[in-house]
């Protein structure tokens, strides 16, 4: 594969668990998602920009993705509700995206988009990524683990093309902060399964992208 640039196509930090502590509260509160993957994957998606040092929520608009890059539910438009307030004015909150802005090298008032998920084991091996092997459309695409339970699978994986075998594969732990390169490579994660079949079984994660 051709890197451009010196392009880093990957790159790897852990947050510190004082600051993932403050962001696990919020993913009790996710509202139900109404889309075609509502059945295993809980929502919230916002746009944000940092105003004066702080996050500051953008006008609301639907997500839509090109079939070309989604063929799970390409070319529908979803609008979730915001992420939380009260999410938004953690230090924690505020930490992930001044990794992000440093790790991606953006000017500071670009507009991010955040995925908030909680992703449910429902049934054996129950997709993270529906859409399987996949870009997202960005240049910059970073997923951040926050929590998991009772789960075994939903590994990260990284790939150099689409029908490549996965060059890079790491548990999503809380704190794990994946940056990749989404106009050089591809990712998607691997199947989830309950450990415990009479308990509930999830992954919660932010997904970040510029």
């Amino acid at each position: 594969m051709t890197k451009v640039n010196n392009q880093n196509l990957l790159q790897l930090r852990f947050i510190e668990q004082a600051f993932i502590e403050q962001l696990k509260p919020s993913f009790d509160n996710l509202p139900a998602n109404p889309y075609a993957d509502g059945a295993f994957r809980l929502r919230r998606y916002s746009v944000i920009k940092l105003v004066d040092g702080k996050l500051s929520l953008q006008p609301t608009k639907a997500f839509v993705q090109d079939d070309s890059i989604n063929q799970f539910q390409g070319n529908i438009e979803r609008t979730y509700e915001n992420l939380e307030e009260s999410l938004l004015a953690t230090d924690g909150m505020q930490h992930l995206v001044n990794q992000f802005i440093e790790m991606s090298g953006i000017a500071s008032d670009t507009d991010i988009e955040i995925h908030q998920f909680r992703m449910l084991a429902i049934d054996a091996d129950t997709p993270p990524a529906p859409e399987g092997v996949h870009q997202d459309g960005f240049d910059h695409v970073c997923v951040a683990g926050v929590s998991h339970s009772n789960i075994e699978g939903g590994e990260l994986l990284v790939y150099e093309s689409r029908d490549a075998e996965p060059c890079f594969k790491m548990e999503i732990k809380d704190g794990m902060f994946a940056m990749v390169n989404d106009r050089q490579v591809w990712h998607n994660a691997t199947p989830m399964n309950k450990i415990d079949n009479d308990k509930v079984g999830y992954l919660d994660c932010f997904v970040l992208t510029a």
